[in-house]
């Protein structure tokens, strides 16, 4: 069977409600409620990055919040994130190669597309959100391929950071053949001979091409391995939501039109064309297990992608001045749809301690 990797990119898409590029999404609070509402590129290492910083309390501790992918930016969903506002400042970056930032430099040379690069560019933003915030230290939030981030970003500069969340934690090649394992066995019992076909001829990983990768994505993600009903259910209370139109002057939707050539999935297919061998090679233990930050991780319960066997065989293995593991009931890889759970995790576990986020 030869994959088309539009299947996995549109299950991407489905699940986030995105549709193109910067997404048209949902209702925010009123502007009074939010005691700060920007969005603005930002000089990062050189190349304009596009941040937005949205919440109801300057005094509020600050939560930067890394997207997946690369190239699946989520500063749309920031009215998803709503009640989120109410407790912290959340920071979004449009990391290169997605959102707002693509598009500001789609035609110009934008730097290597490497973790070591992606990673710089992240602390340059944690120090730019430092100054622009007048705060010391932020909550650093990686989901998915942001964990690869968050991890590296916390172990090189642990001084910035009051906290590390991962939520869809990455952890290295043996989460990866697990993911591969748990997606194939799924499809037999489901008796579905074309998932069984597609995953057998690829093998399991090490993977040369992306397109061979994408077979292991596509049976390891909705719709190839089906949401659970709890999730079904979130999801579409999310989309719901992102239903309504923003306001005309919402930061979060970005700020430059969306050319009428532009193609999402081509776009995003780049993105993950440049980086996935180094990805996909990537070991969390190589930085060492021993962090300067309390850690914590939200992991879905049915997440196939990042497994949350391997997630915690990781957390339980490091060593942190806190820490503590969640599981997310119904939850397949992308948690966000259970945003409310997320929510109600960040603040047993992660607020008590950032709670004067600005003193």
């Amino acid at each position: 069977m030869k994959l088309n990797p539009r299947m996995f990119v549109v299950a991407v898409m489905l699940l986030v409600g995105a549709a193109a590029l910067p997404a048209r999404s949902v209702a925010q609070p009123a502007a009074a409620a939010l005691a700060i509402d920007e969005g603005m590129f930002v000089d990062v290492n050189g190349v304009p990055q596009w941040i937005t910083i949205r919440g109801r309390n300057l005094k509020n501790p600050v939560l930067l919040l890394l997207h997946g992918g690369p190239g699946l930016h989520m500063s749309y969903l920031a009215p998803v994130f709503a009640d989120w506002e109410t407790d912290f400042t959340i920071v979004q970056w449009d990391q290169p190669g997605g959102g707002a930032t693509l598009l500001k430099n789609k035609d110009l040379p934008s730097g290597p597309m490497t973790i070591e690069r992606y990673t710089r560019d992240g602390i340059a933003v944690a120090e730019f959100v430092r100054t622009h915030l007048k705060v010391e230290k932020t909550v650093l939030m990686g989901v998915s391929w942001g964990t690869v981030l968050g991890v590296e970003m916390v172990q090189r500069r642990p001084d910035l950071f009051s906290a590390y969340v991962g939520t869809a934690q990455a952890v290295g090649a043996k989460g990866s053949t697990l993911g591969y394992e748990l997606a194939l066995k799924a499809a037999r019992e489901r008796g579905e001979a074309a998932a069984v076909t597609a995953l057998e001829k690829v093998g399991p990983p090490p993977y040369r091409t992306l397109e061979e990768l994408f077979v292991r994505q596509q049976y390891s993600n909705p719709p190839g391995q089906p949401s659970s009903p709890a999730e079904v259910a979130a999801t579409a209370a999310m989309n719901k939501v992102m239903s309504v139109p923003p306001p005309p002057d919402a930061h979060y939707n970005g700020p430059l039109p969306v050319p009428a050539d532009f193609n999402f999935m081509t776009s995003f297919m780049t993105t993950q064309r440049a980086v996935f061998l180094e990805t996909w090679s990537w070991e969390a233990r190589h930085l060492g297990l021993t962090f300067k930050i309390p850690v914590f991780i939200f992991q879905g319960e049915h997440d196939f992608n990042t497994p949350t066997a391997t997630a915690r065989e990781y957390f339980d293995e490091i060593k942190a001045p806190k820490k503590a593991f969640a599981i997310i009931p119904g939850s397949s890889h992308f948690t966000i749809p259970f945003h409310d759970e997320l929510l109600r995790l960040l603040k047993i576990h992660v607020l008590p301690l950032v709670a004067k986020g600005r003193s």
